[in-house]
């Protein structure tokens, strides 16, 4: 492609209605917003991240091949090139995002984390017009930014909890960040193509073999938690971020446009934030209230204006 798109640009949404695409998205985003609460659980119990980055993906692989093989077994029969697409590109996007995630929260905490993860909006508002041909217009551009604001300042407003930015935190959170973004532009190019199902499950078991590789050759060390309890949590974990998460995230690429996606998943540190609030008796300032309602209200501009603010360029 002479304009460094990807290869024949998917329709703006797949047959259904967009509006369920944002619905699954912000479903997806809730999901996630637990993260923080699990991760840091088992490394108090005494699981590494780097054990939870590879453990976490391959239970939620196993169950979400379990899921297809009683429910839609030909839903993973794609050709060569996308398995190498799905399992490589994906696979590897997914495996970079899951270790750098773990890592950074271990060294600097979910505010941190949280903070620099949502830099990925921009990241993928910017890319997603030379790539995917879906140009953001004023208003979309406007509300990443609006939403990027309200991340930060919900983050930065939590009592009890400082973010602390050193250089190694920012380069895991910057990956992370990073990692995401590319992965949801594969999902937004690979969905509608390929469907939900054979895109989830072919990234999630591409990065298991990734992190399986990457991780010992590192020198990085994987353990397997020793009572029920730890392995409890461990698989709540996965189902609900990894076997659900990702099943609603990646049905939504096939509906709506991936800079819309990335902007309703910002709803995630809201979520995390009101868990923390009500579980872990972590309230937020003014400050991160204010945050909270600048995230929703770009969220909800982004779902209101999405069917008429992508504006596509024909594929060459």
């Amino acid at each position: 492609m002479s304009d460094g798109r990807l290869a024949g640009a998917p329709p703006s949404t797949r047959s259904g209605s967009p509006l369920l695409g944002y619905v699954e998205t912000l479903l997806a985003a809730c999901c996630w917003g637990s993260s923080g609460v699990f991760a840091v659980s088992l490394f108090r119990r005494g699981v590494s991240p780097e054990s939870v980055a590879l453990l976490r993906p391959v239970i939620g692989v196993l169950l979400l091949a379990a899921a297809v093989a009683f429910a839609r077994r030909g839903a993973l029969r794609v050709g060569g090139g996308a398995l190498l697409m799905l399992g490589l590109g994906g696979g590897i996007a997914v495996g970079v995002f899951q270790i750098a995630y773990q890592v950074s929260i271990d060294a600097t905490g979910v505010p941190t984390t949280v903070a620099l993860l949502y830099l990925a909006p921009a990241i993928v508002a910017l890319a997603s017009g030379p790539l995917l041909g879906e140009w953001p217009g004023r208003r979309r551009i406007a509300l990443v930014a609006l939403t990027i604001a309200g991340v930060w300042l919900t983050v930065l407003g939590a009592e009890e909890t400082t973010s602390t930015f050193g250089s190694g935190g920012l380069g895991w959170g910057f990956l992370a960040a990073a990692a995401y973004a590319a992965y949801t532009l594969l999902g937004r190019h690979a969905s509608p193509r390929h469907g939900s199902l054979a895109t989830a499950v072919y990234s999630t078991a591409g990065a298991c073999l990734f992190l399986a590789i990457s991780l010992p050759a590192a020198g990085r060390q994987v353990t397997l938690p020793d009572d029920a309890g730890t392995w409890l949590i461990l698989i709540a974990f996965s189902v609900l971020t990894i076997t659900g998460a990702q099943l609603l995230f990646f049905d939504a690429l096939g509906r709506i446009e991936a800079s819309g996606a990335s902007v309703a998943t910002s709803l995630e540190p809201v979520i995390a934030a009101l868990l923390a609030t009500v579980l872990l008796d972590q309230g937020l300032s003014t400050l991160g209230w204010v945050g909270i309602a600048l995230v929703v209200a770009g969220v909800v501009g982004v779902s209101v204006t999405g069917s008429t603010e992508g504006k596509r360029t024909p594929a060459a």
